[in-house]
C-alpha cells in the first residue's frame, strides 16, 4: 500500500466507534436480502403453481406472511392461511369476495390505487400502511396465467414494525451522530489514504473559507510551512494499528496571509485485514494560546527591561513574615488592627523589619543616593523616619484589612541623609494574595512637586486675599457653566460660601431660569469666539430674590478653555440715574403743565366768559318763552350742554394744575343718553344700537359721586371698542343701565365686591370676542390686539382705572367668535326725598339794594344787567374798571355792593377792590374771574373781599352768593 499523502495523514477520521451502528445497518440489508428473496420464492411459487396447485397452495400456507391471488377487480381466488387468520373467518367465505370488504380506511384507499397501477403497468408495486401499533408492508405482483393470458395478481402483506423501528433507531442515531459532529466547534475531517476528504463538518468548511461541497472528494491542502509539512509526514507516517494515534501542532498560512497555529489529533483507521482504510482528524485553533505564550516571553524580557530601565523607583517586596505575624494577632483575636497598632506602636517598626527587599531598580539606586542595590537590600529601616512609619502603618492595616492595593504620599531618607517626598504605590502581585511574599511597590520622587505645591499653594492664597479684597463680584467658569473659582463678593451675591460654589452652577442658586440661560449663551459665545465680551448692564438675582444691577466683563482663558468674569455693582448708579430721569422727566412735565396752564387759564378765561354769557342768556329766555313749548325744551339742552362744557373747562384748569378734581353727584342716566347720542352718528350703518335705561335708573336715581367727565370717557371707550370689534361684520351694540343691590353672599361668591347698592352699567356686543389667552392681559397699559395707528391699548386701562377710582368693579365675559359684555358696578349715591325735593328747586332770592357791576365783556354787562334787574335790584353796569373807580368815587355810599371781574384791561379786579376798600372798609365786593394765576378764594378773603366766584356762575349760584353777602353785611 502506498503511503497517505499529507492531506490524508492529516484529514482521516476513526469510525470505530460507529461498529455498533454500521451492524445494524448490516442486520437491517441482510433483513432486506431476505424479503426479496421470500418474494423471489413467491413469484417461483407462483409460477409452479400452474403446474402444482396443490403443492402451491402448501407452499403458500407455510408462509407466515399473508399471501393471496387477486383478479384484476380484486377478487380473492387463493389465500393462504395466515391470510385467512388475517382477515377473520375461514376459506371458504374469503374465495370469491372482494379484497376491498376486508380493508378500510388507509389501506382501503391505497389498495384500490396500488392496484389499479399493478395491473395497467404489469409491474411490482409496494406500499406501506402504519397504525400506532404496527406497521405493514404490501407488495402487488401482476403476472399472466400461461394458458388463458387471464392477468393475476400476487398480493403479500407482511408485518414491517420490527424493521421500520430499526431503521427509525438507525435514522435517528445517524442523526445524532451527524449534529453531534456538525456542532463541534473543532475541525473534524476524515480523509482517505490518497488524501482526498470524505466527510468535513461544518466547521472545517467555515475555518478554511469552502463549503463541504466544494471539500468532499477533493485533495484539500491548506498552505503549510515546509518545516510543518516534514513534521505531519513524520508523525502521521508513524502510526500502526497497534498505535493508531498522534497529536501534535503545526502552522496553518490562511488565504489572508495570518499565520494561524493548529493542534490537531489523527487517528488511522484499519479493516480486518489490518490494512489502512482511512484517517480521522481533529483539530482546534490554538493560536491565541501560542500568541499569549509568545507574548508572555516577550512580556517577561520587556518586565525585566522596563523594570531596570523604569524612571521611576520600583521594589520588589518581601511581606510574608507580616503575613504571618497579622495572622497569628488575628488568631489571638485581635479584630482591630489600627487600634492594634495605636496601642502597640513599636510594632509598626517591627513589621517593617520583617519586610524583606527582594530586588529594586536602577532609579530607587539614584532616587536613595546609594552607591549599589545591596545598600538598599534588606530591610526598610534605614530609609523610614517617623513620618514614614506613620503611613506604614496605615498600610499594616490596609494589607490587615484585605486590601490588596494601597496608595499613600509620604517622606523617606536617602543614604546620604537628604529627605524625598514620594508618593507610594503597593501592589500584591497576582498569585501571591495568600502569603503576599511578593508586592511591587513603585515611588514617584514628588520633592520638586511639593515644594512648587507649596509655593503655588501661598500664590494661590495671595491671590485669594487679593481677590477676596475685592468688592466686585470674580468668577472663572469652565465650558459646563461650573464655578471653578470664585471670590468671596461672588459667593455673598449667591447667600454661600466660596467652597460651595466650586463645582456647582449659576443655577443651583439663581432662582430666575431666564437670567442663568442667558448668562450660559454668553459664557460659550465668549469660549467659541474667543473675544471678551462687555455688558454695560444687567440684572442678577441672588438666591434671596433681590435683584440687582451690575456691569459684566467676560473674558476667554483659551488655555483652559474656561472664561474669567468681573461684575461691578451699578446699583447706586442705575437708582441715581432713575432718580435723575426721574426729576428730569418731573422738569419737562412741570414745564409742560405750565405751559398747558398758561394756554389753558387763557382759554378758560375767554371760554368761561362766554359760557356765562350763554346760560344768563339761556335763563332770560326761558322766563320769555311759554312753558313746556318746544323752544324751552331747546334752551333746555343748551343750558345742558353749557354746563357740560362749564365742567369740561374745569378739568382742563383741574388736569393743568395737576390736581384731583373734586366728585360731585352725577345722574349716570343723562350722561348715557347723551353719549349714546353721540355715538350713534359715528356708527357705521351696520351696526344697531340698542340703549335701555330701566325706569327706575332714570333721572336722579342712576346719582353717583363721581367725575361726570370720566364716566363719560368710560362710556365712550367701551362703546368705541364695542364698535371696533364688529367694524367687519356689523352687529348689535347693546347698552343697558340699570340698579343692583348686591348682597353679601353675592358679593363673596360672585363679584368679589363690597356688598351695597349699586348703578349697573353693561356694554355688550356680537363682535369676534375676546380670546381667552390674553383675557388676563387686555387691562394692561398699551396692550391692545389692534393694527398699528387703530389704538394705543390705553382705552381699558384707562377705564379700569376710572372705575377703581369710583369704588367700581368691571367684569368682563367673552366668547371667540359670539361677542363680549362688559359689566360695571358704581356705588350708587342714595339720597333721601328731602334731599332730592330741595335740588330741584329753583332758588334766586331777591332784593332791592343797588349792584354795581364790572366787567369788561359787554355781553356779560348787558346779561348780568337785566337778570340782576329781573330779580329787583338795582344795577349799574360798566365795562370799564376806570369809570366804576370814577362813579364809586363820586359817590361811595351810593353802591351796597360791588361784582367786578378780575381779568380787565388797564386794572385788575383786585386793584379797583384794594382802591375801593380803601376809600370805603366795609363795602362788600365779590370777585369774579374765568381763570387766574395769582388769585385764589384764599387770597381774594385775606384782601377783605366778601366771596370769590368763578364763572360761569348760574344764576342761582349768583343771586344767592348776593343775598349772603348783602345779608351778613347788614
Amino acid at each position: 500500500m502506498s503511503e497517505p499523502s499529507p492531506l490524508s495523514k492529516n484529514n482521516t477520521e476513526s469510525v470505530a466507534d460507529n461498529d455498533a451502528e454500521s451492524g445494524e445497518i448490516e442486520s437491517l440489508r441482510k433483513r432486506v436480502a431476505e424479503l426479496e428473496r421470500d418474494y423471489n420464492d413467491l413469484v417461483h411459487v407462483r409460477d409452479e403453481l400452474r403446474e402444482q396447485r396443490i403443492a402451491t397452495n402448501a407452499l403458500l400456507c407455510a408462509s407466515s406472511d399473508s399471501l393471496a391471488i387477486l383478479d384484476p377487480l380484486g377478487t380473492v381466488l387463493s389465500i393462504n392461511d395466515a391470510g385467512v387468520r388475517r382477515f377473520g373467518g375461514n376459506v371458504d367465505d374469503i374465495h370469491g369476495r372482494n379484497i376491498f370488504d376486508f380493508l378500510d380506511g388507509e389501506t382501503h384507499e391505497h389498495m384500490r390505487h396500488w392496484l389499479k397501477e399493478a395491473v395497467e403497468t404489469q409491474k411490482t408495486v409496494q406500499f406501506k400502511v402504519g397504525t400506532d401499533y404496527a406497521t405493514y408492508g404490501y407488495r402487488l405482483t401482476p403476472a399472466t396465467e400461461p394458458g388463458t393470458n387471464a392477468v393475476r395478481v400476487a398480493l403479500l402483506i407482511r408485518d414491517i414494525s420490527e424493521n421500520e423501528r430499526a431503521l427509525q433507531a438507525l435514522r435517528e442515531s445517524e442523526a445524532r451522530y451527524r449534529g453531534i459532529l456538525e456542532d463541534q466547534t473543532e475541525l473534524i475531517c476524515r480523509y482517505l489514504p490518497d488524501g482526498r476528504l470524505s466527510y468535513v463538518n461544518e466547521a472545517y468548511a467555515r475555518h478554511f473559507g469552502k463549503t463541504t461541497r466544494e471539500l468532499i472528494n477533493t485533495n484539500f491542502i491548506p498552505h503549510i510551512p515546509e518545516d510543518d509539512v516534514r513534521l505531519i509526514r513524520e508523525r502521521t507516517g508513524g502510526l500502526s494499528p497497534e498505535r493508531p494515534v498522534t497529536s501534535f501542532e503545526h502552522r496553518v498560512i490562511m488565504d489572508n496571509g495570518e499565520v494561524h497555529w493548529q493542534h490537531w489529533t489523527h487517528r488511522a483507521i484499519y479493516n480486518a485485514q489490518n490494512e489502512l482504510v482511512e484517517y480521522q482528524a481533529v483539530g482546534r485553533s490554538v493560536t491565541n494560546r501560542k500568541k499569549a505564550q509568545i507574548a508572555l516571553q516577550e512580556s517577561e524580557a520587556r518586565y525585566r527591561s522596563l523594570f531596570e530601565d523604569s524612571p521611576i523607583s520600583l521594589w520588589v517586596e518581601d511581606f510574608s513574615l507580616v503575613k504571618e505575624y497579622l495572622d497569628s494577632q488575628r488568631a489571638q483575636g485581635v479584630t482591630d488592627f489600627r487600634r492594634h497598632f495605636d496601642e502597640n506602636p513599636l510594632m509598626v517598626a517591627h513589621c517593617a523589619g520583617l519586610v524583606s527587599v527582594r530586588d529594586v531598580n536602577k532609579a530607587t539606586v539614584n532616587l536613595f543616593n546609594a552607591s549599589s542595590k545591596d545598600q538598599l537590600l534588606g530591610n526598610l529601616g534605614n530609609v523610614f523616619v517617623d513620618e514614614t512609619l506613620d503611613r506604614f502603618k496605615d498600610e499594616l492595616v490596609a494589607l490587615a484589612e484585605g486590601q490588596r492595593t494601597f496608595t499613600c504620599e509620604t517622606r523617606h531618607r536617602t543614604m546620604d541623609g537628604g529627605l524625598r517626598d514620594v508618593i507610594i504605590h503597593l501592589s500584591v502581585a497576582p498569585g501571591a494574595e495568600s502569603k503576599l511574599d511578593t508586592v511591587l511597590v513603585s515611588l514617584l520622587d514628588v520633592t520638586q512637586r511639593k515644594r512648587m505645591e507649596n509655593e503655588l499653594d501661598d500664590n494661590r492664597n495671595f491671590l485669594h486675599r487679593i481677590m477676596d479684597t475685592v468688592p466686585s463680584p470674580i468668577f472663572v467658569k469652565d465650558r459646563e457653566g461650573r464655578f471653578i473659582m470664585v471670590n468671596k463678593a461672588m459667593a455673598d451675591l449667591y447667600g454661600a460660601s466660596p467652597q460651595e460654589l466650586i463645582g456647582k452652577t449659576g443655577a443651583d442658586f439663581n432662582p430666575n431660569e431666564d437670567e442663568t440661560s442667558l448668562f450660559r449663551i454668553e459664557d460659550l459665545e465668549v469660549l467659541d469666539s474667543g473675544q471678551p465680551l462687555f455688558i454695560p448692564q444687567r440684572v442678577i438675582t441672588s438666591t434671596s430674590g433681590e435683584a440687582r444691577w451690575y456691569s459684566t466683563t467676560k473674558l476667554p482663558l483659551k488655555d483652559k478653555d474656561q472664561v474669567l468674569g468681573v461684575a461691578v455693582d451699578i446699583t447706586e448708579r442705575k437708582e441715581a440715574e432713575a432718580e435723575r430721569t426721574r426729576l428730569e422727566k418731573h422738569f419737562r412735565q412741570a414745564q409742560k403743565m405750565q405751559a398747558l396752564g398758561t394756554l389753558a387759564g387763557g382759554i378758560a378765561h375767554d371760554f368761561n366768559n362766554m359760557i356765562f354769557a350763554i346760560l344768563g342768556f339761556v335763563r332770560l329766555a326761558m322766563r320769555a318763552v311759554e312753558p313746556d313749548s318746544k323752544i324751552e325744551e331747546y334752551l333746555k339742552q343748551v343750558h345742558s350742554a353749557s354746563m357740560r362744557a362749564s365742567d369740561l373747562v374745569r378739568q382742563i384748569l383741574t388736569f393743568s394744575r395737576q390736581t384731583e378734581q373734586e366728585k360731585k353727584p352725577v345722574a349716570v342716566a343723562s350722561l348715557v343718553k347723551e353719549t349714546t347720542k353721540l355715538l350713534r352718528a359715528t356708527l357705521p350703518s351696520t351696526i344697531d344700537m340698542h340703549v335701555e335705561i330701566e325706569p327706575e335708573a332714570e333721572g336722579e336715581s342712576s346719582s353717583i359721586l363721581g367725575d361726570p367727565t370720566q364716566i363719560h370717557q368710560v362710556i365712550m371707550n367701551l362703546c368705541t371698542n364695542a364698535g371696533h370689534s364688529m367694524r367687519m361684520r356689523g352687529g348689535d351694540l347693546r347698552v343697558h343701565l340699570g340698579l343692583r343691590e348686591v348682597t353679601p353672599e353675592t358679593a363673596r361668591n360672585v363679584l368679589e365686591q363690597n356688598p351695597g347698592s349699586f348703578v349697573e352699567l353693561v356694554v355688550s356686543d356680537t363682535g369676534h370676542g375676546i380670546d381667552p389667552s390674553i383675557m388676563e392681559q387686555i387691562y394692561d397699559p398699551f396692550f391692545t390686539t389692534k393694527e398699528p395707528g387703530e389704538g394705543t391699548g390705553m382705552g381699558l386701562s384707562v377705564v379700569h382705572g376710572i372705575v377703581k377710582s369710583h369704588g367700581g368693579t368691571v367684569h368682563v365675559e367673552s366668547e371667540v367668535g359670539v361677542g363680549t359684555t362688559f359689566t360695571i358696578l358704581l356705588p350708587r349715591l342714595v339720597r333721601t326725598e328731602e334731599e332730592l325735593s330741595a335740588n330741584g328747586v329753583i332758588n334766586c332770592p331777591r332784593g332791592d339794594e343797588h349792584i354795581l357791576f364790572v366787567d369788561d365783556e359787554a355781553l356779560l354787562v348787558q346779561m348780568a344787567e337785566e337778570t340782576l334787574s329781573q330779580l329787583g335790584y338795582t344795577v349799574t353796569a360798566t365795562t370799564s374798571p376806570t369809570k366804576a373807580l370814577e362813579m364809586f368815587s363820586q359817590a361811595p355810599d351810593k353802591y351796597n355792593i360791588v361784582i367786578t371781574d378780575q381779568t380787565m384791561p388797564g386794572m385788575t379786579g383786585m386793584e379797583l377792590a384794594r382802591t375801593m376798600l380803601a376809600a370805603k372798609p366795609d363795602l362788600p365786593i365779590v370777585l369774579m374771574t374765568g381763570y387766574s394765576e395769582s388769585v385764589t378764594s384764599d387770597i381774594a378773603r385775606q384782601s377783605g373781599l366778601a366771596e370769590y366766584l368763578m364763572k360761569p356762575v348760574v344764576e342761582e349760584e349768583l343771586a344767592q352768593t348776593i343775598r349772603h353777602v348783602l345779608d351778613r353785611a347788614s
